[in-house]
C-alpha cells in the first residue's frame, strides 16, 4: 500500500489538550494496544486507529510510532505529551472528516498516514527509542469492520492476532473512538484443557488449551497423570507459533490404554488461573496395516457444487491404525497426509475426507469429516484414489474409477462389498440413498459376498492343457496344482487368467470325465471346499459333424409366417462332453485363397450326442426361446440341456444358395468337420427347395455323398436341435467278420430316406467299388468307384438310380468288390436289400 501525506498539525478538539504529565515509563509489550480500527469508512478518508494504554503508567506518545504492512514507521506525534494509564487516543487520517463525524473526540493526526487496505492489512505499534514492539493487529475482513463500521477489540488484554478477539462495532454511530468499545468483554475465564494429542511414538504429548497460556505458569510440575505407573512430564514448552499448545516431554513412552491428564495453576496472559483441570485421552500403539485393511469405500467425484468432492475410508480389519500415518493421492501421486498424527482409526470405523468443508457441511449436516490440505480435484472423466501407509511405504488400496462404474449425476460411487476387489467395476455402483450419498455410514449398495466361488466350466484347451472357469474372480494363492484333480492326468502347474479362469498344465493328455476342485477361495476369502463338474474335451475329426443345413431360408414379410434364418446344426458323436470354445466356421475359399470365417465358439459344454446350432440372429434375444430361430421352428428344443444355441449377430451366415463349403475348425486350425454341399442334394421331387433344410441321413457315413443327404420332411422346414426326420441312428457295432450288413431292409424313401450299408474287409487298405443290381442283373447304381477304404466303412443308398430316379419296389443286390492295393487280390461281397413303399 502506498503511504499518503499525513497532516503535520496536532489538533486539540473542543479545547481539550494533552498536557505534560509525570515522567512516563518505557512501555512493554502489550502495555499499549491497538484497540479499534476504522479501515473501510465512508468517506474513505475517514480512517482512524485507536490506541489504549492498558497499563497503570503514563506513556510518552512522542516515543510511539505506527506503521502498516510496509513497516514504514511514522511518529504518533512530535509534541511532548503523555497518555495516562487506562486512557485512549485516536490517530486519524483526515482531521476534517473525523471532526465532522465525531465532533467531541480528541485525536492526533500523524504527519504521514499509511492508508489501510480494505482487503486486509497489518497495523504495527512500537516504542521508537528502544525499538520494542508493543502490538500488531493483522486484520482481515473476515474479522469484521466492513460496511463503514470499525473493527473493535473485544478484550484489551486478549490476543492481537486472533480474529475471535475482534468484532464489528455495535455502536449506533458505527464506532467508539476515544471510549470503551461497544463489544468490550474482558476475559475473566482461565484457560481450560481442550484435548491431548499423543504423537505416534508415544514419548511426548501436545496439550491444547482453550486460549493462549502464560509461559511463566507452564512447568513440568503443572502436569500430572491421575494413575500410578504412568510416565511423568519432564519438560514443557509453549509453542511459539500456536500459544494455545504446550509440548510436553515424557520420562518414557505410553503403552496402549486410557489416561487422564491433570493441569494445575495454568494461567492466561491476563492472569486468569485455572486451579485444576482434567482431560481424558486414549493412546494406542497403532498396528501396521496390510493391503486391503483399509479401503476406499465411497467417493463423490462429480458433485454439485463441483467443490463438494469427498471420499470415504473404511477400516474393515480388526486392527486400530493411526490415520495420521496414511497418505492419499489422486492419479498424479502427489501424496498428502490425511490427518495429524495419532488420529485413531478403529475397526469398523468410517472416515470422510472432503475438499470443501463448508459445502460438505451444508450438504450433509451432522456428518463428521476431515478437511485435509493438498486436495487435488478428482477428474469427472475418471481418476485414481491411492491410499498409502507412509512409515511402511505400503500401498493399502487404490480405486481407479471411470464414469461407466457409476457415480455420475451428483451421486456417489459406492463399494458394494468392502472385502471385494478395488479394480473391478462389478464391485461398485451409484448410491441409491435419497440424498445421493452415504458419507460416514454403511453404503446404500452394501452387499457383502458370503458365497464361495463356484466352478462353472472345465475344458481342454490344448493337447496338454485345460482350463477351469469360475463364476467370480478368485485368489491365485488358493489355486495350487493339488487343488485340481483329473483322473488319468497330473496337474503340474496352474495360472490364473482374467481373474476367474485357471489354466492347468498337464503331464498327460486329458481323458477324464470330470474335474474335482478343492479349497479354492474367491478374492474376499470365501472358500469352496469341494466341487465336481464335467470335463469337456476338444473335438476331433469324427467326434463332431455337420448334421443339418438351412442355406436357403424362407423369408417373406407378407406370408403370415415367421421368417426363417440360416443355420448350421452340429452334432456330437462322442460319448463324452465336447467344448465349443474357439470353434469357427469357414466357407469356400475364393480364387485368392481367402475365406470368410465366423467365430461361433462359446464357453459351452456340448453334451454327448448333443446338438449345437449356429444360427443367424437378426435381432437381440433375451433367451434362445425368444430368438428368431425359435419363432420359425417352434418345436425346436432350444432350451434342452442337449442343445447349445450359438447365435451370430446378423441376418445371414453367408451360406450360398448355389452351393458352398462349411468347415468346422478349432482355434488351433484343426478341421474337425468339412462339408461341401450343393442344392441338388435336395430330394429330386421337391418343387422348390426354398425353406427346406438339408438333413444328413447317416451321421457316420461319408458327409460328401449326395445319398447321405435329403430334404427335411418337417412341416416347419427343418429340425434344428432334434434328430433329423430321415436320420438313421448310429450303428451299434460294425460287422466283426468280413461281410456286409444292410439296415434297414426293406426300406422306403418315404419312411427311411435311405439304408445303411456297412462292410468289413481284411485289415489292409483296399480299393473299393460298390454297385447295385436289380433282380434281372442290370446295374442301377454305382455307389463307389475305386475308393481307397480301410477295413470297415459305411455307405448309404437312397433308393435311386444313377439318373436320380426312384427304383422300382423289389429286391436288389449290393455287390462290393475290394482289390488289395499291393498284390491285386480281389474280394467280392454280396448282400440283398429290398426297396419297399409304405402301404399308406
Amino acid at each position: 500500500m502506498r503511504p499518503l501525506l499525513w497532516s503535520a498539525i496536532v489538533f486539540f478538539v473542543l479545547g481539550i489538550a494533552l498536557r505534560p504529565q509525570a515522567v512516563p515509563a518505557q512501555p512493554s509489550l502489550g502495555d499499549v494496544v491497538i484497540n479499534e480500527i476504522l479501515y473501510a469508512p465512508s468517506p474513505p478518508t475517514n480512517e482512524f486507529v485507536e490506541l489504549h494504554n492498558r497499563s497503570e503508567n503514563p506513556v510518552a506518545l512522542d516515543e510511539l510510532a505506527v506503521a502498516d504492512a510496509n513497516r514504514s514507521y511514522e511518529p504518533v506525534t512530535t509534541t511532548d505529551t503523555t497518555l495516562d494509564g487506562g486512557d485512549y487516543i485516536v490517530l486519524v487520517r483526515a482531521p476534517g472528516a473525523f471532526t465532522a463525524a465525531y465532533p467531541s473526540v480528541p485525536f492526533l493526526a500523524p504527519a504521514r498516514w499509511p492508508t489501510l487496505n480494505n482487503s486486509g492489512d497489518t497495523v504495527y505499534l512500537r516504542h521508537a527509542p528502544s525499538g520494542t514492539s508493543l502490538d500488531s493487529v493483522p486484520y482481515d475482513p473476515s474479522w469484521g469492520g466492513s460496511g463503514g463500521r470499525s473493527l473493535e477489540r473485544i478484550d484489551p488484554g486478549g490476543p492481537s492476532d486472533t480474529g475471535t478477539n475482534f468484532a464489528s462495532s455495535e455502536a449506533a454511530s458505527g464506532a467508539t473512538p476515544g471510549t470503551k468499545n461497544s463489544v468490550y468483554a474482558p476475559d475473566k475465564t482461565p484457560p481450560s484443557l481442550v484435548r491431548v494429542i499423543p504423537p505416534q511414538r508415544g514419548d511426548s504429548l501436545t496439550v491444547v488449551f482453550s486460549e493462549p497460556v502464560d509461559p511463566a505458569t507452564v512447568a513440568p510440575e503443572a502436569f500430572q497423570f491421575d494413575s500410578a505407573g504412568t510416565p511423568s512430564v519432564t519438560g514443557t514448552q509453549v509453542d511459539d507459533d500456536v500459544p494455545t499448545q504446550v509440548h510436553c516431554a515424557l520420562s518414557r513412552s505410553f503403552s496402549t490404554g486410557e489416561y487422564v491428564l491433570v493441569a494445575t495453576g495454568i494461567a492466561d496472559p491476563r492472569g486468569n488461573v485455572q486451579d485444576d483441570d482434567t482431560v481424558s485421552f486414549s493412546y494406542v500403539v497403532p498396528d501396521t496395516p496390510a493391503p486391503g485393511d483399509v479401503v476406499v469405500s465411497e467417493l463423490l467425484y462429480a458433485p454439485s457444487p463441483a467443490s463438494n468432492e469427498f471420499f470415504e475410508l473404511y477400516n474393515r480389519s480388526d486392527k486400530t491404525f493411526d490415520l495420521g500415518a496414511f497418505r492419499y493421492a489422486d492419479e498424479a501421486r502427489d501424496f498428502a497426509p490425511a490427518t495429524p498424527p495419532q488420529t485413531l482409526f478403529r475397526p469398523g470405523q468410517y472416515v470422510v475426507l472432503v475438499r470443501d468443508a463448508d459445502a460438505f457441511a451444508d450438504a450433509y449436516p451432522g456428518v463428521e469429516f476431515i478437511f485435509p490440505e493438498g486436495w487435488d480435484a478428482l477428474n469427472n472423466g475418471g481418476d485414481t484414489i491411492v491410499l498409502r501407509h507412509a512409515p511402511s511405504d505400503t500401498e493399502i488400496d487404490a480405486v481407479s474409477f471411470v464414469p461407466s462404474w457409476g457415480g455420475r449425476d451428483g451421486r456417489s460411487l459406492e463399494r458394494i462389498d468392502p472385502r471385494g476387489p478395488s479394480d473391478d467395476a462389478a464391485n461398485f455402483a451409484s448410491s441409491t440413498a435419497p440424498n445421493g450419498a452415504t458419507p460416514g455410514a454403511q453404503n446404500s449398495r452394501y452387499a457383502p459376498d458370503t458365497v464361495p466361488p463356484q466352478p462353472t466350466f472345465a475344458e481342454q484347451v490344448d493337447s496338454l492343457a485345460a482350463a477351469v472357469t469360475f463364476n467370480e474372480p478368485i485368489r491365485s494363492a488358493s489355486t495350487p496344482p493339488e487343488a485340481f484333480q483329473l483322473d488319468g492326468s497330473t496337474v503340474v502347474d496352474t495360472r490364473v487368467q482374467a481373474d476367474s479362469v485357471v489354466r492347468l498344465s498337464l503331464a498327460e493328455a486329458p481323458t477324464a470325465e470330470a474335474v474335482v476342485v478343492t479349497d479354492v477361495r474367491d478374492r474376499v476369502g470365501n472358500r469352496r471346499d469341494r466341487a465336481s463338474l464335467p470335463f469337456a474335451r476338444r473335438p476331433h475329426p469324427g467326434t463332431l459333424i455337420v448334421n443339418e443345413l438351412m442355406f436357403n431360408p424362407l423369408a417373406d414379410d407378407f406370408d403370415d409366417r415367421p421368417n426363417q434364418v440360416e443355420y448350421v446344426e452340429l452334432r456330437s458323436l462322442a460319448d463324452h462332453p465336447l467344448t465349443l470354445s474357439g470353434l469357427a466356421l469357414t466357407d469356400r475359399p475364393t480364387e485368392n485363397g481367402t475365406a470368410d470365417t465366423l467365430r461361433v465358439g462359446r464357453r459351452r459344454r456340448l453334451a454327448p450326442r448333443g446338438f449345437a446350432i449356429v444360427a443367424a440372429a437378426p435381432k437381440d434375444a433375451a433367451s434362445p426361446e425368444s430368438s428368431q430361430l425359435a419363432a420359425a421352428f417352434p418345436n425346436a428344443p432350444l432350451a434342452s440341456d442337449a442343445v447349445d444355441y450359438l447365435p451370430v449377430r446378423g441376418s445371414t451366415l453367408g451360406l450360398r444358395n448355389d452351393g458352398d463349403r462349411v468347415r468346422v475348425h478349432r482355434r488351433d486350425s484343426t478341421v474337425v468337420a468339412d462339408l461341401s454341399y450343393t442344392p441338388n442334394w435336395h430330394a429330386a421331387g421337391l418343387a422348390d427347395p426354398k425353406g427346406s433344410a438339408l438333413e444328413r441321413i447317416s451321421p457316420t457315413a461319408n458327409a460328401s455323398k449326395a445319398d447321405n443327404w435329403t430334404s427335411s420332411t418337417a412341416s416347419a422346414g427343418g429340425t434344428p436341435g432334434a434328430p433329423n426326420d430321415v436320420s438313421l441312428a448310429p450303428p451299434d457295432d460294425t460287422p466283426a467278420a468280413p461281410g456286409i450288413d444292410i439296415h434297414p431292409s426293406p426300406f422306403s424313401i418315404e419312411r427311411d430316406g435311405a439304408t445303411r450299408i456297412q462292410y468289413t474287409l481284411s485289415a489292409r487298405p483296399s480299393l473299393v467299388r460298390a454297385r447295385i443290381f436289380d433282380a434281372r442283373g442290370r446295374r442301377v447304381r454305382t455307389l463307389e468307384q475305386a475308393r481307397l477304404s480301410g477295413r470297415s466303412d459305411e455307405l448309404v443308398w437312397n433308393g435311386r438310380d444313377d439318373a436320380g430316379d426312384r427304383v422300382r419296389v423289389g429286391p436288389y443286390v449290393v455287390l462290393l468288390e475290394a482289390v488289395q492295393a499291393d498284390d491285386g487280390t480281389t474280394t467280392e461281397l454280396k448282400e440283398t436289400v429290398v426297396v419297399g413303399r409304405p402301404l399308406n
